[in-house]
């Protein structure tokens, strides 16, 4: 079992599946194998609330409350860093590893070049919670404390807007990247087109932190702060609960 001395705000394996990396609030990202033994050991000046691995798994981005997103390899060496005038809350590369996108407390969702340039810059009324890349690379989905949900082309235009009624913890694409999945502070996950129809709501009993479609798109996780973890169908059947 790998331990930070704080905690544990983000986790995601590389797509290898032989590695884990972890962010925490003892301002680290650290390296794992799967039996828990620590590989390698990043640092930064605040609190690290998300990291990402590149698709082809040789860089990892991690977002801070130091307002810096950072870009590393597995050595730990810095590649580039970015900056917000906020803390970073989430990190996500595209899927053919151009470009970084970054939701921040600035209430910005930004598009950044590997070489530290910005490309772009969306604007939300408050805190940007999460942001996704479509798995086609051409859109970006954004989860707000401004209770929506905002999708957008790479240069910046909204191509729609959803509601719910109090903060958006958590956006995800479906793989087949024609649904979004959405947790929310208002107890609920949210299933919708691209079109901008709601399809679907999960009624939780708590604010829902985290949403996660499974690889074949049948199935949908979601972490609350009850505790639990959840799995859904897309008909908003309750399949299984693990508590923490």
């Amino acid at each position: 079992i790998g331990k930070h001395n704080s905690h544990v705000y983000s986790v995601t394996f590389s797509p290898d599946g032989k590695t884990i990396a972890s962010g925490s609030s003892d301002k680290t990202v650290k390296l794992w194998d799967l039996n828990g033994v620590l590989l390698q050991e990043i640092k930064h000046n605040g609190w690290v609330r998300s990291v990402a691995f590149s698709p082809d798994g040789k860089t990892i981005a991690s977002g801070s409350d130091d307002c810096i997103v950072k870009i590393w390899n597995l050595k730990g060496a810095l590649l580039q860093d970015f900056e917000h005038e906020y803390c970073v809350t989430s990190v996500a590369f595209s899927p053919d590893e151009q470009f970084i996108a970054s939701g921040s407390a600035d209430k910005t969702v930004r598009i950044w070049s590997l070489d530290g340039k910005t490309l772009q810059e969306f604007a939300h009324n408050d805190w940007v919670q999460s942001v996704a890349f479509a798995p086609d690379g051409k859109t970006i989905a954004s989860g707000s404390d401004d209770n929506t949900v905002k999708l957008w082309d790479l240069k910046g235009r909204t191509l729609q807007e959803y509601k719910h009624t109090d903060w958006v913890r958590s956006v995800t694409f479906s793989p087949d990247g024609k649904t979004i999945a959405s947790g929310s502070a208002d107890k609920t996950v949210k299933l919708w087109d691209l079109k901008g129809n709601l399809l679907r709501t999960f009624e939780d009993d708590i604010m829902v932190n985290s949403v996660a479609f499974s690889p074949d798109g049948k199935t949908i996780a979601s972490g609350s702060s009850d505790k639990t973890i959840k799995l859904w169908d897309l008909k908003g059947v309750l399949l299984q609960e693990f508590v923490h």
